[in-house]
């Protein structure tokens, strides 16, 4: 592989397909990278409604939550190994292979993986017809779809959350919960004491503040 190779921790999972890498701290917070995965397309997650923007709530596309989930289980907090491929002109965001491990010899190969698991669409244009490595990945994803693995599954459009972004009952919801353990996935840590998380199995989406401390 030509580019250089870079490493980092994996600090945050945005999507099925892109994530957050920090670093090493030089005197400073540590410098970060958002990288896209090259040549895939993962199912887009819902966006709350933000009329400040003039932005209008959108639904999950079918498995967007379960391919998120599944690569952030795998990755956070993770030391990876990632080529950069290209940068758009003017964008803040790379793309690139990245490989689970600390080379890319011995490491996972996230591309193959996420393909591999049926998550993620191979993005067939431009692939080259005597690249080895570019026709694995499509032998990858036709197998996943005689497979009826993830996206390709038949009942692939049941899998789409029903978020709830609005608690409509604050009191009655707060009171039927009371000291009683959620399961609960963190998507924002605010500040020291406050972040902002989807309660399991119901999908509301709360802020939740750590009583006692500021």
């Amino acid at each position: 592989m030509s580019a250089a190779p870079h490493r980092g921790i994996v600090k945050q999972v945005l999507s099925g397909d892109t994530v957050v890498i920090r670093g090493q701290p030089k005197g400073g917070p540590p410098p970060e990278k958002t990288i896209c995965i090259s040549n895939v397309q993962a199912p887009k997650l819902a966006r709350r409604a933000n009329p400040n923007f003039d932005a209008t709530e959108t639904k999950d596309e079918p498995f967007a939550w379960e391919a998120r989930e599944f690569l952030r289980k795998k990755l956070i907090g993770k030391e990876i190994v990632f080529y950069v491929e290209y940068k758009p002109p003017g964008a803040t965001r790379e793309y690139g292979t990245i490989y689970l491990g600390k080379d890319s010899e011995t490491g996972e190969n996230l591309t193959e993986l996420m393909i591999n698991e049926g998550l993620v669409d191979l993005r067939r244009m431009g692939l080259k017809k005597d690249d080895e490595q570019q026709q694995r990945l499509i032998m990858l994803e036709e197998n996943a779809k005689s497979a009826g693995k993830g996206k390709h599954a038949a009942d692939a459009s049941s899998h789409v959350r029903d978020i709830k972004w609005v608690v409509e009952n604050p009191r009655h919801f707060v009171d039927s919960h009371h000291n009683k353990p959620i399961d609960a996935v963190i998507e924002h840590v605010r500040d020291g004491c406050t972040v902002r998380a989807f309660l399991l199995p119901n999908m509301d989406y709360v802020t939740v503040m750590l009583s006692g401390i500021k």
